[in-house]
């Protein structure tokens, strides 16, 4: 074969290829595939809401095919035809739901393939599409309930509590009015303790300026000097005493004699006994005793 032909087959060998793979590419990121698909079902909604031809349809949240077509009938009825795979068994009690998320860029649709208890879906039957967890759907049942407890709150506040308040606001009032007839004459009471204490204050300055007090601290040193000699005085004369206590002790002097010698204690209990004999003879025989006088 001549080179330059060669070279030609090459080369349209390789463009062929690169157009596959640009096919098969567009083909894979579309979710297509080259095989048609084995059957094409239909669902009929009462709102198509955000969903879209090439919209994706998942089974347990798993992709099993694409939105083909939309078909507005009349109001209330949006026929919606879509495609799945063949080895999926689509039963006759089988539902489906538009599903909108605020992360996704489009809608899915949800399908329910239903019991296995109950029959296959025939052939031609449609699907009835159910109330799916549409973003906006949720926000309009969450509008309804907010009117709901609107609603509530409005039956709660009835008469009966707008005299509550009433009176709850007529008895403030009440306590204010007092408060403010209170007031000033507690201000007056306070001003005028505050004159009767600045006066006394003015007293007591005015006592404090005009008290000697000059001469009751030099009274006072006279005194504490008066009470130190006495003091003094009172030392020496416990010490004359104690001195004067030990000479009677050892038997010196008037004193010290009398009260160490028992012999002059005896005497004079023998003449004090004595007396005593001769008063109580006295007493007995009173003309016994002869008085003589005689004259020189």
């Amino acid at each position: 074969m001549d080179l330059h032909y060669q070279r030609e087959i090459t080369v349209g060998t390789l463009v062929l290829a690169g157009i596959g793979l640009f096919v098969a590419g567009t083909l894979w990121l579309k979710g297509s595939t080259l095989r048609s698909p084995a059957r094409t079902e239909q669902v009929r909604f009462t709102d198509a809401g955000g969903l879209q031809i090439d919209n994706e349809v998942r089974v347990s949240g798993y992709p099993v095919g694409k939105v083909v077509a939309i078909v507005f009938e009349r109001p209330g009825r949006v026929l919606v035809t879509f495609t799945v795979p063949p080895s999926l068994e689509i039963h006759s009690d089988a539902s489906a739901a538009i599903v909108t998320s605020l992360f996704a860029s489009g809608s899915t649709m949800s399908l329910n393939a239903g019991s296995e208890s109950a029959p296959l879906l025939a052939e031609g039957q449609v699907i009835v599409g159910a109330a799916g967890s549409d973003l906006f759907a949720k926000g309009s049942a969450l509008a309804d309930r907010a009117d709901s407890a609107l609603i509530g709150v409005q039956a709660i506040a009835n008469q009966r509590t707008a005299d509550n308040l009433t009176a709850t606001l007529a008895a403030l009032q009440r306590v204010l009015n007092t408060l403010n007839q209170r007031v000033p004459a507690t201000t007056d009471e306070a001003q005028r303790t505050m004159i009767a204490l600045r006066h006394l204050s003015e007293r007591l300055d005015s006592t404090i300026a005009t008290m000697p007090v000059g001469n009751a601290v030099e009274r006072a040193d006279t005194l504490a000097r008066n009470l130190s000699t006495m003091s003094l005085q009172l030392t020496a004369t416990g010490a004359r005493l104690d001195t004067l206590l030990q000479k009677v002790n050892r038997g010196e002097g008037t004193i010290g004699k009398f009260a160490s010698d028992t012999g002059l204690y005896q005497d004079t209990r023998r003449a004090l006994q004595s007396m005593q004999a001769l008063i109580d003879e006295l007493t007995k025989h009173p003309g016994k005793i002869a008085v003589q006088v005689k004259l020189f």
